[in-house]
């Protein structure tokens, strides 16, 4: 009797634990997304059940090619809202804030550490970024997030001087073009500086011969000084459309990113057009590198969604075609092969940097000591 009731409730359960186990390894869970739906990943690896409808990026002006943002909308379903900042310093008090809107922020370097150390990027999960092995190595693990812990590197660039060579048929190998007051009248009104409380006393210790990152009070009080005799023959403080005004020859001269120099130079897509007499030089005394990086916020709702899109931006032909239409320095050493000759000769011109020009280079720092920068440039913006 035991026998046959063991078989017959064995014959009764077994269909039901079969039903109840399909397809599930045991103390699996299925993946799901807001929606409860069941992972549904292809052949990319993207289980496009996760993925949201749009995403917010907030960055840089210029910094992405818009027929990239067509192309991952195509291939993902989802739609890329770009909003535009001005500043690292506008980026970061953005965000400060809290509800921010934003899942992905562009952060140069120092702006990475003080994002960091108020904990408000979502660590990243480098399973989802497979693409990140493309990258230079020699650009990963960098002073402001060892280990790319929260960061990605996306573009990296120069900052030194783009001229007009009708104007400095000789070309410009110094600084003092810029802050020389006896040069100065001969352009009042058709140069720039950045917008930049680091980029541009940084300039300024360039030319003194000064290391990037002091804050040796007597050294800062001449960048002080000099930067306020300028004022009067300087068009304006300008990171966002130098390009453009550089190209139209608006201004003849500018302390500027070689990826700005490069726009004003080949044009921005159906944006402006490109003026052949653009040239970018890092002059003598030496000048800034930096890296900006992708970052998703804590705040955001869409970090899956926000993965996905790094890793189709760390694509080497992705990586490529943003690279042609920015004009800056990609990471991407799969993606350098497939950038356009146009933009490789330029590189080789001056827009990115040889063995020797690297020497000449220096990273902006940023720690508790430079908050001096802040207070200089605020005295230096009021006069």
């Amino acid at each position: 009797m035991r026998q046959r009731f063991f078989w017959l409730m064995l014959v009764l359960v077994l269909p039901w634990l079969v039903a109840c186990g399909a397809g599930t390894p045991t103390g699996s869970v299925p993946t799901t997304d807001a929606s409860g739906g069941e992972s549904a990943a292809t052949d990319d690896g993207v289980d496009r059940t996760r993925l949201s409808r749009e995403l917010y990026f907030y960055n840089w002006s210029d910094y992405i090619n818009p027929e990239i943002l067509t192309q991952f909308e195509e291939e993902y379903g989802v739609r890329v809202i770009v909003d535009i900042f001005d500043s690292n310093e506008d980026l970061i008090a953005k965000i400060r804030a809290g509800n921010s809107g934003y899942d992905l922020i562009a952060p140069s370097d120092y702006a990475v550490q003080i994002i960091a150390l108020d904990d408000l990027a979502a660590p990243l999960d480098q399973t989802l970024l497979p693409n990140m092995q493309y990258l230079d190595p020699g650009l990963l693990n960098k002073y402001f997030d060892p280990g790319n812990v929260i960061s990605v590197p996306y573009m990296y660039g120069l900052t030194g001087i783009a001229y007009n060579r009708t104007f400095f048929p000789e070309g410009i190998t110094s600084w003092s073009v810029l802050f020389d007051p006896a040069q100065l009248p001969a352009f009042r009104g058709r140069f720039s500086m950045l917008d930049d409380e680091r980029e541009t006393p940084g300039a300024v210790l360039k030319y003194l011969g000064a290391s990037i990152n002091t804050t040796d009070p007597a050294i800062l009080q001449q960048v002080e000084t000099i930067l306020i005799d300028q004022k009067p023959f300087l068009a304006s403080y300008n990171s966002s459309d130098v390009n453009r005004r550089l190209a139209s020859e608006e201004f003849i001269l500018a302390h500027t990113w070689s990826g700005a120099a490069m726009q004003a130079r080949t044009g921005l897509g159906d944006e402006f057009s490109g003026n052949a007499n653009i040239a970018f030089v890092i002059p003598d005394e030496g000048g800034a590198i930096w890296m900006d990086n992708l970052v998703i916020l804590r705040e955001s709702p869409n970090a899956y969604t926000a993965h996905v899109f790094i890793n189709f931006l760390l694509r080497p032909d992705v990586a490529a075609t943003n690279a042609d239409y920015v004009g800056y320095l990609t990471p991407n050493e799969a993606a350098i092969p497939l950038l356009s000759q146009e933009v490789r000769d330029l590189y080789a011109a001056g827009f990115a940097p040889d063995e020797a020009m690297l020497e000449r280079l220096e990273w902006i720092e940023r720690d508790e000591d430079t908050v001096v920068f802040t207070e200089l440039w605020t005295r230096v913006k009021g006069q």
